[in-house]
């Protein structure tokens, strides 16, 4: 793993999810991270017209630059191994800029904090995140605000069987687990009684034992996901994401605040 890209916004959250990329970054070895922030507003969610803010002047670029300085700052002093940290801005949405982000650096991963600043970045960040995951196929890791670093020992893949996995989801799943060094795991919640036999080819395109797949039955997706997770010692939630998928459920209205913003472990998507 080399780069790591971090959207901040210098909330408590973000500046969290900044320091768990640095113990992230540490224990996959990678050699980068990009602090990365968008500062243009839509001026309505229905359309596609940005509005500059008001400040976009060159003293605010000036303060935007020492905000980012000292972010950076901050996070090179909890740092005792070298790992580069950069900045970067954008006038333009989270979008288009995280977009053309990804374009220009060539980075391994993102990592992002699940709550916003203020209310209406709060209100939208579960789109944000959606979009954030469908445009890229790099593993996105959205950490809860109250979530802090411990060290990436079990991995739970969140599995539906209504989604097919990919070869190209198959190859980024188990690079990410063996940049960590982790162990895989995978779950399947049913509502209605499963046969529970493993299917061969998930197991064989992730090379994983059959001992290391589980099905659960229970009524309600997200809370046999966050049991099973807590009663396994689960340090992360992979899933990915899909219309009918566990993703979709994860930031579909009331369910986003049941565990997207309240989840106990980060949940790793990857598309």
């Amino acid at each position: 793993m080399q780069k790591i890209l971090v959207p901040v916004d210098f909330s408590d959250t973000a500046f969290n999810a900044a320091r768990y990329a640095v113990s992230f970054a540490r224990q996959a070895k990678a050699t980068d991270i990009v602090l990365f922030h968008a500062y243009g507003l839509p001026v309505e969610a229905t359309t596609s017209v940005v509005a500059m803010t008001d400040a976009d002047t060159p003293e605010f670029r000036q303060m935007l630059d020492q905000q980012m300085a000292q972010l950076k700052q901050e996070l090179q002093n909890e740092l005792v191994e070298y790992i580069n940290i950069e900045t970067r801005t954008s006038p333009l949405v989270f979008i288009e800029a995280m977009h053309e982000a990804l374009q220009d650096v060539k980075v391994s991963a993102v990592i992002m904090g699940i709550t916003g600043k203020s209310a209406m970045s709060q209100r939208f960040i579960g789109s944000n995140a959606l979009d954030a995951a469908n445009m890229s196929t790099l593993p996105l890791v959205i950490v809860p605000h109250t979530v802090q670093y411990e060290k990436v020992h079990r991995i739970l893949f969140a599995y539906s069987k209504k989604i097919s996995l990919q070869p190209h989801q198959a190859d980024s799943i188990r690079n990410f687990t063996s940049a960590l060094q982790a162990t895989l795991e995978v779950v399947h919640v049913s509502v209605t009684e499963s046969d529970g036999e493993a299917p061969s080819a998930l197991l064989q395109a992730l090379g994983l034992p059959s001992a290391a797949y589980h099905e659960v039955q229970h009524t309600d997706l997200v809370a046999g996901i966050q049991d099973f997770a807590a009663d396994n010692n689960a340090d992360m939630l992979l899933a990915i994401p899909g219309e009918y998928g566990f993703f979709a459920e994860l930031f579909h209205k009331s369910i986003t605040k049941r565990l997207a913003f309240h989840s106990a472990v980060p949940v790793v998507i990857v598309r």
